[in-house]
């Protein structure tokens, strides 16, 4: 259908955030462009972060489609965060797991397997010459040491 045929759907918005709100921010930074380009930007991240809400409360959408609809909205949305990052030369956060602060962690021996007892903290570290020497050896039976996968895999 001509694009012209079709009818228009309107949403008016009013947004009024206090000075020093992030939302004020925005708002400053959207009034500074040209009308259409701030409506173009506007249209887009609402398409990107409502769609997928928007297709499954109206219930005409099967599963499968919205499934694709979170799957492109997410994809939207992660393109966009990259393009952010690469335009101000941030970097990419890397999420890790950090460990909770153990005090004393519990020592987990095998059945059959021989205990390893570390004396490096009884050695003075400058008469360490190879820091090979106070690695175990592997705990279990018929699996490589870490010196071995260190053999296979190369030392960095």
């Amino acid at each position: 259908m001509n694009q012209s045929k079709k009818k228009r759907k309107s949403l008016s918005l009013r947004l009024q955030p206090y000075e020093g709100d992030v939302l004020a921010e925005v708002v400053d930074y959207l009034n500074s462009l040209p009308k259409d380009e701030a409506q173009r930007k506007v249209a887009d991240i609402l398409v990107a972060a409502f769609l997928p809400v928007a297709r499954y409360k109206a219930g005409k959408f099967t599963p499968e489609q919205l499934r694709f609809a979170c799957w492109e909205a997410q994809d939207s949305l992660n393109k966009h965060g990259s393009y952010m990052r690469l335009a101000m030369g941030v970097e990419q956060p890397q999420f890790a797991l950090s460990l909770p602060n153990l005090t004393a962690p519990a020592p987990v021996v095998a059945v059959n397997a021989p205990i390893y007892n570390s004396s490096a903290s009884e050695e003075p570290a400058a008469e360490v010459s190879d820091p090979d020497s106070n690695r175990p050896a592997t705990l279990v039976q018929g699996q490589a040491s870490s010196q071995e996968v260190d053999a296979i895999f190369g030392v960095d």
